[in-house]
Protein backbone atom coordinates (compact mmCIF):
# COMPACT_ATOMS: atom_id res chain seq x y z
CA UNK A 1 0.00 0.00 0.00
CA UNK A 2 0.92 3.69 -0.72
CA UNK A 3 0.88 6.66 1.53
CA UNK A 4 1.09 10.75 0.65
CA UNK A 5 1.62 13.37 2.91
CA UNK A 6 0.41 16.30 1.12
CA UNK A 7 2.07 19.47 3.32
CA UNK A 8 1.28 22.98 3.46
CA UNK A 9 3.90 26.11 1.80
CA UNK A 10 3.93 26.92 5.56
CA UNK A 11 3.85 23.95 7.58
CA UNK A 12 6.00 21.72 10.20
CA UNK A 13 8.75 20.12 8.38
CA UNK A 14 9.63 18.22 11.94
CA UNK A 15 5.87 17.27 12.26
CA UNK A 16 5.71 15.78 8.66
CA UNK A 17 9.01 13.81 8.44
CA UNK A 18 8.13 11.97 11.98
CA UNK A 19 4.49 11.62 10.20
CA UNK A 20 6.27 10.24 7.11
CA UNK A 21 8.95 8.02 9.37
CA UNK A 22 5.80 6.27 11.65
CA UNK A 23 4.06 5.61 7.63
CA UNK A 24 6.82 3.50 6.75
CA UNK A 25 5.96 0.33 9.30
CA UNK A 26 2.45 0.34 7.64
CA UNK A 27 2.85 1.20 4.04
CA UNK A 28 5.25 0.19 1.28
CA UNK A 29 6.11 3.52 0.25
CA UNK A 30 5.49 6.67 1.41
CA UNK A 31 6.00 10.07 -0.17
CA UNK A 32 5.61 13.71 1.29
CA UNK A 33 4.24 16.31 -1.61
CA UNK A 34 4.24 19.75 -0.80
CA UNK A 35 0.87 21.12 -1.97
CA UNK A 36 2.48 24.44 -4.21
CA UNK A 37 4.36 21.71 -6.17
CA UNK A 38 1.51 19.68 -7.00
CA UNK A 39 -0.18 19.41 -10.37
CA UNK A 40 -3.68 18.65 -10.71
CA UNK A 41 -4.51 17.25 -14.42
CA UNK A 42 -8.04 17.51 -16.27
CA UNK A 43 -7.45 15.18 -19.57
CA UNK A 44 -10.42 14.18 -21.46
CA UNK A 45 -11.28 11.40 -18.33
CA UNK A 46 -7.74 10.62 -17.68
CA UNK A 47 -7.65 13.27 -14.54
CA UNK A 48 -4.49 12.66 -12.53
CA UNK A 49 -3.09 14.17 -9.51
CA UNK A 50 0.56 14.62 -10.37
CA UNK A 51 3.83 15.35 -8.02
CA UNK A 52 7.35 14.30 -9.66
CA UNK A 53 6.37 10.74 -10.82
CA UNK A 54 3.96 10.06 -9.13
CA UNK A 55 0.24 9.87 -9.67
CA UNK A 56 -1.46 10.18 -6.49
CA UNK A 57 -4.69 9.41 -7.79
CA UNK A 58 -2.96 5.50 -7.59
CA UNK A 59 -1.89 5.56 -3.85
CA UNK A 60 -4.58 4.01 -1.19
CA UNK A 61 -4.40 7.12 1.46
CA UNK A 62 -3.43 10.61 1.56
CA UNK A 63 -3.10 12.89 4.70
CA UNK A 64 -3.73 16.73 3.85
CA UNK A 65 -1.67 19.25 6.14
CA UNK A 66 -2.34 22.44 4.13
CA UNK A 67 -1.68 26.05 5.50
CA UNK A 68 -3.83 29.16 4.28
CA UNK A 69 -1.75 30.06 1.28
CA UNK A 70 -3.26 26.58 -0.04
CA UNK A 71 -6.70 27.00 0.71
CA UNK A 72 -7.83 27.87 -3.32
CA UNK A 73 -6.42 24.75 -4.48
CA UNK A 74 -5.86 22.13 -1.71
CA UNK A 75 -9.85 21.24 -2.09
CA UNK A 76 -9.92 20.61 -5.17
CA UNK A 77 -6.54 18.22 -5.06
CA UNK A 78 -8.45 16.52 -2.16
CA UNK A 79 -11.38 15.95 -4.13
CA UNK A 80 -9.75 14.61 -6.97
CA UNK A 81 -8.11 12.24 -5.27
CA UNK A 82 -11.44 11.67 -3.19
CA UNK A 83 -13.05 10.34 -6.87
CA UNK A 84 -10.11 8.21 -7.44
CA UNK A 85 -10.86 6.10 -4.18
CA UNK A 86 -7.60 7.50 -2.51
CA UNK A 87 -8.87 7.53 1.13
CA UNK A 88 -8.28 10.93 3.47
CA UNK A 89 -8.67 11.54 7.32
CA UNK A 90 -10.18 14.82 6.75
CA UNK A 91 -12.31 15.81 3.37
CA UNK A 92 -11.99 18.39 0.35
CA UNK A 93 -15.33 20.40 2.33
CA UNK A 94 -13.49 20.68 5.44
CA UNK A 95 -10.34 22.37 4.74
CA UNK A 96 -12.47 24.75 2.79
CA UNK A 97 -14.20 25.61 6.42
CA UNK A 98 -11.31 24.90 8.47
CA UNK A 99 -9.05 27.21 7.00
CA UNK A 100 -11.78 29.91 7.46
CA UNK A 101 -12.30 30.89 11.03
CA UNK A 102 -16.16 32.34 10.40
CA UNK A 103 -17.36 29.44 8.34
CA UNK A 104 -15.59 27.17 11.13
CA UNK A 105 -17.91 29.00 14.00
CA UNK A 106 -21.19 29.26 11.16
CA UNK A 107 -21.32 25.70 10.68
CA UNK A 108 -20.30 24.39 14.63
CA UNK A 109 -23.25 26.92 15.70
CA UNK A 110 -25.65 25.10 13.38
CA UNK A 111 -24.52 21.93 14.19
CA UNK A 112 -25.95 23.11 17.88
CA UNK A 113 -22.10 23.13 19.73
CA UNK A 114 -21.26 26.02 22.04
CA UNK A 115 -19.36 28.64 20.39
CA UNK A 116 -18.28 32.86 20.59
CA UNK A 117 -20.42 35.07 19.20
CA UNK A 118 -18.98 36.28 16.09
CA UNK A 119 -19.00 38.40 13.33
CA UNK A 120 -17.64 38.45 9.66
CA UNK A 121 -16.24 42.29 8.76
CA UNK A 122 -14.92 42.85 5.71
CA UNK A 123 -15.38 46.80 5.40
CA UNK A 124 -14.52 49.72 7.92
CA UNK A 125 -18.08 50.80 6.69
CA UNK A 126 -19.73 48.10 9.05
CA UNK A 127 -17.91 49.25 12.06
CA UNK A 128 -20.10 51.71 13.74
CA UNK A 129 -22.84 48.81 13.90
CA UNK A 130 -20.45 45.67 14.37
CA UNK A 131 -19.47 47.50 17.83
CA UNK A 132 -23.53 47.37 18.96
CA UNK A 133 -23.24 44.24 19.10
CA UNK A 134 -20.14 43.36 21.06
CA UNK A 135 -18.61 44.40 24.85
CA UNK A 136 -15.54 45.38 25.09
CA UNK A 137 -12.72 43.65 24.83
CA UNK A 138 -13.25 42.02 22.07
CA UNK A 139 -10.92 39.21 19.49
CA UNK A 140 -10.25 40.13 16.28
CA UNK A 141 -8.92 37.47 13.77
CA UNK A 142 -7.87 37.40 10.73
CA UNK A 143 -10.26 35.00 8.17
CA UNK A 144 -6.94 32.27 7.59
CA UNK A 145 -4.44 33.21 10.52
CA UNK A 146 -2.20 30.42 11.58
CA UNK A 147 -0.65 29.34 14.63
CA UNK A 148 -1.80 32.57 16.69
CA UNK A 149 -0.94 35.11 14.44
CA UNK A 150 -3.25 37.66 12.83
CA UNK A 151 -5.21 37.43 16.29
CA UNK A 152 -5.63 40.73 18.28
CA UNK A 153 -7.43 41.60 21.43
CA UNK A 154 -9.35 45.32 21.38
CA UNK A 155 -9.84 46.57 24.59
CA UNK A 156 -11.72 49.56 23.46
CA UNK A 157 -13.95 51.32 20.37
CA UNK A 158 -11.21 53.51 20.00
CA UNK A 159 -8.70 51.35 19.21
CA UNK A 160 -11.49 48.86 17.19
CA UNK A 161 -12.02 51.20 14.20
CA UNK A 162 -8.28 52.06 13.10
CA UNK A 163 -7.34 48.30 13.29
CA UNK A 164 -10.56 47.31 11.50
CA UNK A 165 -9.40 50.22 8.52
CA UNK A 166 -6.01 48.96 8.39
CA UNK A 167 -7.08 44.94 7.75
CA UNK A 168 -9.16 46.65 4.98
CA UNK A 169 -6.48 48.83 3.47
CA UNK A 170 -4.00 45.35 3.37
CA UNK A 171 -7.15 43.46 1.89
CA UNK A 172 -8.04 41.21 4.59
CA UNK A 173 -11.24 40.28 6.05
CA UNK A 174 -11.46 39.80 9.72
CA UNK A 175 -13.34 37.61 12.04
CA UNK A 176 -14.47 39.60 15.31
CA UNK A 177 -15.59 37.43 17.93
CA UNK A 178 -16.68 38.13 21.74
CA UNK A 179 -13.85 37.69 24.10
CA UNK A 180 -14.45 34.55 26.48
CA UNK A 181 -13.40 35.22 30.00
CA UNK A 182 -11.32 32.11 31.24
CA UNK A 183 -8.34 31.21 33.59
CA UNK A 184 -5.50 32.22 30.91
CA UNK A 185 -5.38 28.81 28.85
CA UNK A 186 -7.43 26.70 26.18
CA UNK A 187 -7.55 23.06 25.78
CA UNK A 188 -6.38 21.30 22.56
CA UNK A 189 -8.30 17.95 21.98
CA UNK A 190 -6.30 15.54 19.40
CA UNK A 191 -8.85 13.54 18.02
CA UNK A 192 -8.57 10.51 15.75
CA UNK A 193 -11.10 8.44 14.23
CA UNK A 194 -14.31 8.49 17.02
CA UNK A 195 -12.28 9.20 20.65
CA UNK A 196 -9.83 11.84 22.03
CA UNK A 197 -6.51 10.26 21.52
CA UNK A 198 -4.59 12.96 23.22
CA UNK A 199 -5.29 16.37 24.88
CA UNK A 200 -3.20 19.23 26.46
CA UNK A 201 -4.00 22.26 28.43
CA UNK A 202 -2.45 25.35 26.63
CA UNK A 203 -1.35 28.48 28.89
CA UNK A 204 0.21 31.44 27.82
CA UNK A 205 3.43 32.52 29.55
CA UNK A 206 4.63 35.84 29.08
CA UNK A 207 3.05 38.26 30.71
CA UNK A 208 0.26 40.73 28.76
CA UNK A 209 -0.14 37.81 26.28
CA UNK A 210 -3.52 35.97 25.95
CA UNK A 211 -2.63 33.30 23.08
CA UNK A 212 -1.93 30.10 23.96
CA UNK A 213 -0.58 28.59 20.58
CA UNK A 214 3.09 26.22 21.44
CA UNK A 215 4.15 28.13 18.31
CA UNK A 216 4.29 31.85 20.16
CA UNK A 217 6.12 30.83 23.50
CA UNK A 218 2.70 28.60 24.78
CA UNK A 219 3.42 25.87 27.37
CA UNK A 220 1.89 22.68 26.78
CA UNK A 221 0.28 20.95 30.36
CA UNK A 222 -1.10 17.35 30.69
CA UNK A 223 -5.10 17.63 30.63
CA UNK A 224 -8.01 15.14 31.27
CA UNK A 225 -11.11 16.59 29.12
CA UNK A 226 -14.52 16.77 30.53
CA UNK A 227 -16.44 14.01 29.49
CA UNK A 228 -18.75 17.38 27.84
CA UNK A 229 -15.27 18.65 25.97
CA UNK A 230 -14.86 15.18 24.67
CA UNK A 231 -18.51 15.00 23.48
CA UNK A 232 -17.89 18.76 22.02
CA UNK A 233 -14.29 17.20 19.99
CA UNK A 234 -15.92 14.30 18.59
CA UNK A 235 -19.34 16.05 17.54
CA UNK A 236 -16.86 19.04 16.14
CA UNK A 237 -14.61 16.68 14.09
CA UNK A 238 -17.88 14.86 12.71
CA UNK A 239 -19.71 17.41 11.79
CA UNK A 240 -16.62 19.03 9.33
CA UNK A 241 -16.03 15.75 7.84
CA UNK A 242 -12.52 14.85 9.79
CA UNK A 243 -11.46 11.70 11.31
CA UNK A 244 -8.41 13.32 12.49
CA UNK A 245 -7.64 17.07 13.98
CA UNK A 246 -7.00 19.02 16.41
CA UNK A 247 -10.34 20.92 18.64
CA UNK A 248 -9.40 23.69 20.66
CA UNK A 249 -11.70 24.50 23.37
CA UNK A 250 -12.07 27.34 26.34
CA UNK A 251 -12.89 26.36 29.57
CA UNK A 252 -15.40 29.20 30.52
CA UNK A 253 -17.70 29.87 33.54
CA UNK A 254 -20.62 29.23 31.01
CA UNK A 255 -18.89 26.01 29.94
CA UNK A 256 -16.28 24.55 27.41
CA UNK A 257 -16.33 26.80 23.83
CA UNK A 258 -15.62 25.35 20.80
CA UNK A 259 -13.20 28.63 18.99
CA UNK A 260 -11.32 26.35 16.43
CA UNK A 261 -10.59 23.32 14.49
CA UNK A 262 -7.10 22.31 13.27
CA UNK A 263 -7.42 19.72 10.18
CA UNK A 264 -3.64 19.84 10.36
CA UNK A 265 -2.14 20.46 13.72
CA UNK A 266 1.33 20.33 14.86
CA UNK A 267 2.03 17.15 17.06
CA UNK A 268 5.06 18.88 18.64
CA UNK A 269 3.75 20.19 21.43
CA UNK A 270 0.64 17.32 22.32
CA UNK A 271 3.34 14.50 21.82
CA UNK A 272 5.40 15.86 24.76
CA UNK A 273 2.30 15.46 27.14
CA UNK A 274 0.67 12.31 25.42
CA UNK A 275 0.70 8.73 27.16
CA UNK A 276 1.30 7.48 23.40
CA UNK A 277 2.83 7.86 20.13
CA UNK A 278 0.68 10.13 18.66
CA UNK A 279 2.59 9.74 15.11
CA UNK A 280 1.69 6.07 15.13
CA UNK A 281 -1.64 6.60 16.22
CA UNK A 282 -2.45 8.95 13.29
CA UNK A 283 -0.41 6.44 10.72
CA UNK A 284 -1.49 3.55 12.18
CA UNK A 285 -5.73 4.71 11.80
CA UNK A 286 -4.99 6.16 8.21
CA UNK A 287 -3.96 2.50 7.53
CA UNK A 288 -6.04 0.53 8.72
CA UNK A 289 -9.17 2.97 7.53
CA UNK A 290 -7.47 2.38 3.86
CA UNK A 291 -7.10 -0.81 4.27
CA UNK A 292 -10.74 -1.93 5.07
Amino acid sequence: MRFVLLSGSRTYKEVNQKIIDAGKKYFKECVQAPFPEIRAVVDKGNNRVVYKNYNLCEFDAAYPRSSSPDIDYAPIIMDMLADSGVYSPVQADAITIAKNKFYTLKVMSEAGLPTPKAVLVTSPKVVEDVVKDFEFPVVVKLLGGMGGKGVMLVSSQSDFAPIIDAMSRLKQIVTVEEFIKNPGEDHRLFVVGEQVAAAMKRKAVKEGEFRTNITIGGKPEPLKPTPEEEEIAIKAASTIGMEVCGVDIIPSERGPVLIEINDGPSLKGISTVAKLDLYDTVMKFIYERAKS
